[in-house]
């Protein structure tokens, strides 16, 4: 391929064009003058020079840049150079067929707002495995993704479209060992699951040298924390077992069918009354929470699903959030239509601001007793848009007290532990994957700024995040 030939497709990819040819990787690529993030500041250099899809060189100021031939080169100066962000909890496609929307159609949302890796959180296997196709085939277009097995839970499970249904501890075995044969990193422990079969899960699992996490009701995260678990998915996973053990249980959509209207709206507001009340230097939560630190179990927040769909779907500053204008009108409009019919109680609602004022302040105590956080939206559940959601939950967890530097290092770095690619992602590094976001303005000094993306590099292949979203 000649050099003529080159450029032309790398100016291509800056539109969504696919660069190189046959699978080849794409031309060399030379980022001139921006500030790397070191994981605690920004650092200057004299540029960053890619080839075949991965850094080869930081070279500091003063330093000797050498370009490679046919390389395509990258005015950074006076811009900020982050890895590519790793949305740490998304469903692939959960949702989006009731709402007549194609996994291939949202993809690209991912990819426009820096997020070069996708960790799935609960899917189906073969549309996980056609989406991780098309990633291959589009990496213009797409995130890569990193596959995880259906959500392990009672029977009748909670998410049946999505989950699979476990009642012998029996079962687990051949279920974990044919998942991990295709694929799967991530296997996750859903609400209706036990300690008697969650701990095979785990047990099994890390058998085959993958990851287990969940989302906690009936299994007690210490003891999750006891036979190894390695992440708690949502805050609830910790907040709700820091509650004294009085206050009514929240009731899971099978429990409540007998119950009427107002007999649940009842319980939600008893629940809600007792929970803004818990106190988090009891016993109870500094025992928690020291254990999370000691046995370096992950916390995956996802405060934004809390605020967007759990809580707070009936307020303004949800429902009229500008991000909401760059998701597809059918998916948004499906998002109102079981929003509508979800009966918030109005009643409620301070009630519900008050309590997830009380979930970011438990965010902000995580990270302060040294719990390693993560980044992740649940996308594309209610009100979470992929893509744009991610920035949201970053600027959630600024609001909770966490340094934006913490912040970028658990949506980065963080995120990579959790999907076994610290050695390739996470972090920029010669020799590491050539995942980047390069930004127009510092993070650092507003965590808002990571919205200002100026180019997205995904392997190597520069991306336009305007044309992305075009």
């Amino acid at each position: 391929m000649t050099t003529l030939l080159k450029r032309l497709l790398a100016l291509l990819g800056l539109f969504g064009v696919a660069v190189g040819a046959d699978g080849a990787e794409p031309p060399a690529l030379v980022i001139r003058g921006a500030s790397v993030f070191t994981g605690d500041a920004f650092a200057p250099s004299a540029a960053v020079v890619v080839v075949d899809g991965r850094i080869l060189a930081i070279v500091p100021p003063g330093g000797a840049v050498t370009v490679p031939p046919g390389a395509i080169e990258v005015d950074g100066s006076q811009r900020f150079l982050l890895p590519g962000f790793i949305d740490g909890h998304a469903h692939v496609s959960h949702l989006l067929p009731q709402a007549g929307v194609t996994v291939e159609e949202i993809l690209p949302h991912y990819l426009a707002n820096g997020i070069t890796t996708l960790r799935a959180a609960g899917d189906t296997l073969d549309v996980q495995q056609r989406v991780q196709r098309y990633s291959e085939d589009h990496p213009e277009r797409a995130p890569r993704l990193v596959m995880a097995s259906p959500l392990f839970d009672k029977q009748p499970p909670y998410h049946a479209g999505v989950s699979l249904g476990i009642t012998d501890p029996a079962q687990v075995p051949p279920f974990v060992e044919e998942m991990a044969a295709a694929g799967v990193w991530t296997f996750k422990i859903y609400v209706g699951m036990d300690r008697r079969i969650g701990s095979t899960i785990i047990r099994e699992a890390h058998r085959h040298g993958r990851w287990a996490t969940a989302h906690l009701r009936k299994y007690h995260p210490l003891d999750a924390m006891e036979d190894g678990i390695d992440s708690l998915e949502h805050i609830e996973s910790v907040f709700n077992f820091l509650t004294p053990p009085e206050v009514p249980e929240w009731l899971l959509r099978d429990e409540r069918t007998h119950m009427s209207v107002m007999a649940v709206e009842g319980l939600r507001r008893k629940i809600l009354e007792e929970q803004i009340k818990t106190d988090y230097s009891h016993p109870r939560a500094t025992e928690l929470i020291d254990a999370l630190v000691r046995n370096r179990v992950a916390v995956n927040p996802t405060l934004v699903v809390y605020r967007s769909w759990m809580l707070l779907s009936d307020t303004p500053e949800v429902r009229e959030h500008p991000d909401l204008q760059r998701t597809p009108r059918r998916l948004l409009d499906y998002w109102l239509s079981i929003a509508d019919g979800a009966g918030a109680s109005p009643e409620t609602q301070e009630l519900r601001r008050k309590q997830f004022a009380k979930l970011q302040e438990l965010t902000g105590l995580l990270y302060r007793s040294g719990v390693e956080l993560m980044v992740g939206t649940d996308a594309p559940f209610p009100f979470c848009p992929p893509g744009f959601s991610f920035h949201q939950e970053m600027e959630l967890m600024v609001a909770s007290g966490i340094p934006p530097a913490a912040v970028l290092v658990a949506a980065t770095k963080h995120n990579a532990r959790a999907i076994n690619l610290s050695s390739e992602i996470g972090e920029i590094a010669p020799g590491r994957r050539a995942d980047l976001v390069l930004l127009d303005a510092n993070p650092l000094e507003d965590i808002r700024n990571t919205r200002r993306i100026a180019a997205v590099v995904r392997g190597g292949l520069l991306c336009d995040p305007v044309s992305l979203l075009r």
